[in-house]
């Protein structure tokens, strides 16, 4: 009886963490780990007044988070592309993650900023 209840346990709890991990999109499915683009950007489209995960942002910070999603999706396609040659050229690559990554990080930092500011 005990084993039963514990294996029912362990179930229920795996099918539990997966469902509530489940709504993230992709998180760490081949994007980097970042946000789910499609997620920011839907979050910023002023669907939600301009309320990103609790924050009030200007339309003007909106459209330029927007942006930086886009050129972080642009980049991801160039990446794609290098990497569906024959001979894909890994130093482009390299540069084109760097550029992503110093995106991703101004973007973050705005982020902080604006919460700082509305704070």
């Amino acid at each position: 009886m005990k084993k039963l209840l514990f294996v029912g346990m362990l179930a229920l709890s795996a099918v539990s963490f997966a469902k509530g991990h489940g709504n993230m999109g992709g998180m760490n499915h081949g994007n980097g780990g970042m946000m789910n683009e499609s997620m920011s950007c839907g979050m910023m489209s002023g669907g939600h007044n301009g309320n990103h995960m609790g924050m009030n942002m200007s339309p003007e910070l909106r459209k330029e988070m927007q942006g930086d999603m886009i050129k972080i999706q642009e980049k991801r396609l160039e990446i794609s592309k290098i990497m569906n040659t024959s001979n894909p050229d890994m130093k482009k690559v390299e540069v084109l993650n760097g550029e992503i990554a110093n995106i991703k990080a101004a973007h973050m930092t705005k982020m902080q900023q604006n919460m700082m500011k509305t704070n």
